[in-house]
C-alpha cells in the first residue's frame, strides 16, 4: 500500500565558499553586451549577473544519480542570436549537446556522437564547440574522442571532417577550433583552425605530430600551419607542442602551446589539468584573403625578469590564456600555466611584439581576497594561490574588464587600461554564487558557536559560525598553513568542543597528513604524534601519509572524548590492519585487533574496516568493513569481534571512504547502538547493536523498491519526539530530498524540480534548528534547507 508523500516548500541556501574549484573557460558574446559564461569541471556551467555582480548556476536541476550536465566541456554562443547557447558535457557513456534558446533557464538535450567529460584530461584548453558566425544552423564540435564534428541542424545530427589524415592519419583527439568571421562564401564561413593532440600522426620516436591544422574549404581538407615548434627533446613522456587557446583581434590569430612533462593521462595529457612541468610558446598568425597564412611569428613573452632566460620562440613555462581585445587591435594579455615560481600574466598594446607583467604572485599587480578569507597569503603559505591559470577573456564591451581562471575560482579585473599608463592593475575574486567545491562529510554539532562543521576536498574544512559568511581559514596549523582534503570528522554529543579530523597534507608539504585535533569546535588545529613501530604495515601507510595530498583515512572519539580511534588510510581504503588507539592524544598508540565470529583472529590484510564510536557509551565502538561486514567493542577499541549480517542486509563495501562510500552510516544521537545505513538500492536501514551480547537486529525502515543514496539525523520537529530522517534518493519512484518524523513510516518531500544540486555526497540534520538540513556536495558546494513556511507543532507543514 502506498502511503502518500506531500511536498513541503524549503528554501536552500549556501554556506558559502565562494569559487574553491576548477573553472575552466569563459564565453563572452561576441555582439551582445553583458552575456558571460563560465564552465566549471565538476559544477555545470554559470551565467554572469552583471548588475549583482553574482553567478547565477545553470545546473541546480540535475539529479544526483544523472548528474553528467555537471561535467560540461565547451560552451558556445551564437553571434546572431544572443538568448541561444549550446553546451556540451558528459561523463564517457552519456553525452549530449544541450542547447537553450533562453540564456540557459531551460534546455533541449541531443546525442552526442562522441565520448564527453568536463573533468578528465585536456579539460583546461579552449572551445571545443563554436557557431558558424554567418550560419546559425552549422555548428562544430572537435572532440577528444571521434575527431573534428559538424551539424548543419543545430546539433540534432552529427557527421564527420577528418582532421590530419593527408597529413597521415585522422585526428581524435581535438583541443579546440576557431573559425574566421570574414571567410564566409555562400553562406557559410571557410577558413576553420583545429588544434590537435598530435597523437595519430605521432613519429618513430614517440614525439606528437603537428597540432595545428588550417582549412581554406570549409573543413573539406585541413592542412598543417607553419611554422610550429619542434616538440622539446628530452621532455615528458609524450613529447610534443599542443595547442592551448587562440584568439583574433580582427587582424591576427594568436595562439597559445605547451609541451606538458611527464603525463599519467598518455596522449590526452597535453593540459595544465596535469599539473607538472611545461614549456611554452605563443604564435601569431596573419591569414591572406584567399585563406592562405601570409605571416607567423614567435611572440612568446621574455620571462627572463624571473628566469634570466634570454630565448623566448620556447619558453620554460607553458602558455594558456591568451585574450585579444576586440575593440583595441593590438591590445592583447596572456598568461602562463604551470610556471614555477607562480604564474604570469602579460600585456602588450603592439600585437605581441612586446610584453610587460601585470600579475605576478603578490609582487606585480595587486591582488585583492576580500571576501574570500581562504584565499587570503596568510592561510596560503604567504604566496598568491592561483594556480592552473589556463584562460583569461577581455570583455569585448569594456576594456577595463577582464577575467581570468584558476582552480580555485574566478578573478575579475576593472581597470586592466591601467597598464597602459604603467599604473597597477587590480584583481579581485569573482565568486559570489560560484560554488564548485567537493564537500565529502557534513556536520552539526549540537552545542557551541560552531554550526556546521564542513569536511571539504582540496580546502580541508571549515567551522562555520555564520551560515551566511565565509568561514575564516579554520582547518590549518598555528601558522595559518592550510590542510587539504579531510575526510571525515568526530566529536562528543555531550561535549563537542573536541574534534578530530583526519587531513591531508597541503601540495607544498607545509602541513602533513595524519589526525588533527581541536578543542574549540574546530577552530584551531594541532596535529597529533603517529604511531610508530606497531607493525610494518602501518610503519608503511604512515611514511605514505606523510606525502603531499594523500589519504590519511577514518578517526572516531569515543563518548567521553577519552579514546581515539585512527583507521589508517591506504588510497580511499581502510585496511583493517591499521586500526590504531590512543588514549592520550596519541602520545602512545596500540594496534587494535578483529576476530572472527568464533573468537579466531582476523589477518587477512584485504579485509576494511571503518570504526564509529557509540554516541552514549564510552566503551563501545562499532566497524563496518567489506561485504557488509560487522564488528563490535566493549573495550575502547581495543579489540573487535564480528557479529552476524542478517542475510536480507544488502551487501556493500562499507570500509571505504573518499569516493568509495556507496553508503553513508550514521549513529543515531542519545542512543546506545543505533545505527542508520543509507544503502543506496538496498534502501535505508536501522541497526540495534549489543556489543557485550553480539547480535544485531536489521530493520528496513523504507518500503521496497525505494533507493536511499544518503542520511541524517536533527532533532525532532514541532511536537514530535523521533529525531528527523533527512535522505536523498527515490521515494515512490520520484527522486528528491525527503523528510521522516516517524523513523520512515512516512516521508515527506523538501525540494521540487529546480532544487536538486547534482551530487550528494554527505546529508545532516541539524541537532538544534527543527527542520533544518545540510547538504554536502560534489557539485554545487555545501547548502543548508529549512522550511519556507515555520512547521506546526499541531498540524504538520504547509504543504503545496
Amino acid at each position: 500500500m502506498k502511503i502518500s508523500v506531500r511536498t513541503i516548500p524549503y528554501q536552500y541556501r549556501h554556506a558559502p565558499v565562494p569559487g574553491g574549484g576548477f573553472v575552466t573557460g569563459f564565453v563572452f558574446h561576441p555582439k551582445s553586451r553583458q552575456i558571460l559564461y563560465a564552465r566549471t569541471d565538476i559544477g555545470g556551467v554559470y551565467r554572469y549577473q552583471f548588475a549583482e555582480k553574482h553567478w547565477i548556476s545553470l545546473m541546480d536541476h540535475v539529479k544526483a544519480p544523472d548528474r553528467w550536465e555537471s561535467y560540461p566541456l565547451s560552451i558556445a554562443l551564437d553571434p546572431r542570436r544572443p538568448e541561444r547557447l549550446y553546451i556540451a558535457a558528459g561523463d564517457l557513456e552519456r553525452n549530449y549537446l544541450c542547447r537553450s534558446d533562453d540564456k540557459g533557464a531551460h534546455f533541449q538535450y541531443f546525442p552526442l556522437p562522441a565520448a564527453v567529460h568536463g573533468n578528465h584530461a585536456g579539460r583546461a584548453t579552449g572551445e571545443r564547440l563554436i557557431v558558424d558566425p554567418v550560419c546559425s544552423d552549422i555548428l562544430y564540435f572537435a572532440s577528444q574522442s571521434e575527431g573534428l564534428l559538424i551539424s548543419e541542424d543545430a546539433g540534432e545530427t552529427w557527421r564527420s571532417l577528418p582532421v590530419g589524415q593527408h597529413q597521415g592519419q585522422a585526428e581524435p583527439d581535438l583541443s579546440f577550433i576557431w573559425i574566421h568571421p570574414d571567410s564566409a562564401v555562400h553562406g557559410r564561413s571557410q577558413i576553420i583552425v583545429v588544434s590537435t593532440a598530435g597523437a595519430a600522426n605521432a613519429n618513430e620516436q614517440g614525439q606528437r605530430g603537428p597540432s595545428l591544422f588550417w582549412s581554406v574549404d570549409g573543413g573539406a581538407v585541413f592542412r598543417v600551419m607553419p611554422g610550429q615548434p619542434q616538440p622539446p627533446s628530452d621532455f615528458g613522456n609524450y613529447p610534443g607542442f599542443v595547442g592551448q587557446r587562440c584568439s583574433f583581434d580582427g587582424t591576427y590569430l594568436y595562439v597559445t602551446l605547451a609541451a606538458v612533462g611527464h603525463s599519467w593521462a598518455g596522449w590526452s595529457g597535453y593540459a595544465c589539468d596535469m599539473g607538472g612541468r611545461q614549456r611554452g610558446c605563443v604564435m601569431r598568425y596573419r591569414f591572406a584573403e584567399d585563406g592562405t597564412i601570409a605571416d607567423v611569428r614567435f611572440i612568446t613573452p621574455d620571462l627572463s625578469f624571473l628566469t634570466g632566460e634570454t630565448e623566448v620562440i620556447e619558453s620554460h613555462a607553458g602558455f594558456g590564456g591568451i585574450a585579444a581585445d576586440p575593440a583595441r587591435p593590438g591590445h592583447l594579455i596572456c598568461s602562463t600555466q604551470c610556471f614555477d615560481p607562480d604564474d604570469v600574466i602579460f600585456y602588450s598594446d603592439d600585437s605581441g611584439l612586446s610584453w610587460r607583467p601585470v600579475l605576478h604572485d603578490l609582487s606585480i599587480g595587486r591582488m585583492d581576497f576580500t571576501g574570500v578569507p581562504y584565499m587570503k597569503p596568510q592561510y596560503n603559505g604567504g604566496h598568491n594561490l592561483i594556480h592552473w591559470l589556463s584562460d583569461l577573456k577581455i570583455d569585448p564591451f569594456d576594456r577595463d574588464r577582464a577575467v581570468f581562471n584558476t582552480g580555485t575560482g574566478i578573478f575579475m579585473t576593472e581597470n586592466l587600461t591601467a597598464a597602459d599608463r604603467g599604473d597597477e592593475v587590480v584583481w579581485r575574486p569573482s565568486c559570489q554564487g560560484l560554488e564548485e567545491t567537493v564537500h565529502l562529510n557534513v556536520y552539526s554539532p549540537p552545542a557551541g558557536p560552531v554550526q556546521l562543521l564542513d569536511i571539504i576536498g582540496d580546502l580541508g574544512g571549515f567551522a562555520f559560525t555564520n551560515l551566511n559568511q565565509p568561514a575564516e581559514n579554520s582547518f590549518a596549523d598555528a601558522e595559518g598553513n592550510r590542510y587539504i582534503t579531510c575526510l571525515n570528522a568526530d566529536f562528543t554529543d555531550d561535549c563537542p568542543r573536541y574534534v578530530a579530523v583526519t587531513a591531508r597534507g597541503n601540495w607544498k608539504g607545509k602541513t602533513t597528513g595524519g589526525l588533527i585535533w581541536s578543542e574549540d569546535y574546530g577552530q584551531a588545529w594541532t596535529r597529533l604524534p603517529d604511531p610508530s613501530s606497531l607493525s610494518p604495515r602501518i610503519d608503511q601507510l604512515i611514511t605514505a601519509i606523510r606525502q603531499p595530498n594523500t589519504n590519511s583515512g577514518w578517526t572516531a572519539l569515543s563518548a567521553d572524548h577519552q579514546t581515539l580511534v585512527w583507521c589508517v588510510g591506504e588510497g580511499n581504503r581502510l585496511p583493517a590492519d591499521a586500526v590504531v588507539v590512543s588514549d592520550d592524544l596519541g602520545k602512545t598508540w596500540r594496534q587494535s585487533r578483529l576476530y572472527g565470529e568464533y573468537g579466531q583472529i582476523l589477518s587477512d590484510c584485504g579485509l576494511t574496516c571503518k570504526v564509529f564510536a557509540d554516541r552514549v557509551e564510552p566503551e563501545r565502538f562499532y566497524a563496518f568493513g567489506n561485504d557488509s561486514s560487522l564488528y563490535v567493542s566493549d573495550d575502547r577499541a581495543r579489540s573487535f569481534r564480528r557479529i552476524h549480517c542478517d542475510l536480507a542486509f544488502p551487501r556493500l563495501e562499507l570500509g571505504g571512504m573518499d569516493g568509495n562510500m556507496p553508503a553513508e552510516i550514521r549513529l543515531e544521537a542519545g542512543q546506545c547502538g543505533v545505527v542508520w545505513i543509507a544503502a543506496a538500492e538496498g534502501g535505508l536501514w536501522r541497526l540495534t547493536l549489543n556489543a557485550r551480547t553480539r547480535q544485531a537486529v536489521f530493520e528496513r525502515r523504507s518500503a521496497e523498491g525505494d533507493i536511499i543514496y544518503r542520511q541524517g539525523m536533527g532533532c525532532p520537529l514541532p511536537g514530535r519526539f523521533c529525531q528527523t530522517l533527512y535522505v536523498n534518493g527515490f521515494i515512490q519512484g520520484i527522486y528528491g530530498f525527503y523528510r521522516s518524523a516517524d523513523e520512515g513510516v512516512s516521508w515527506e518531500r523538501i525540494n521540487d524540480e529546480r532544487q536538486m544540486f547534482g551530487d550528494i555526497r554527505s546529508i545532516c540534520g541539524d541537532p538544534r534548528q527543527a527542520g533544518r538540513f545540510y547538504l554536502a556536495t560534489g557539485s554545487r558546494g555545501v547548502l543548508w534547507g529549512q522550511p519556507l513556511v515555520p512547521d506546526d507543532p499541531y498540524g504538520g507543514s504547509a504543504e503545496r
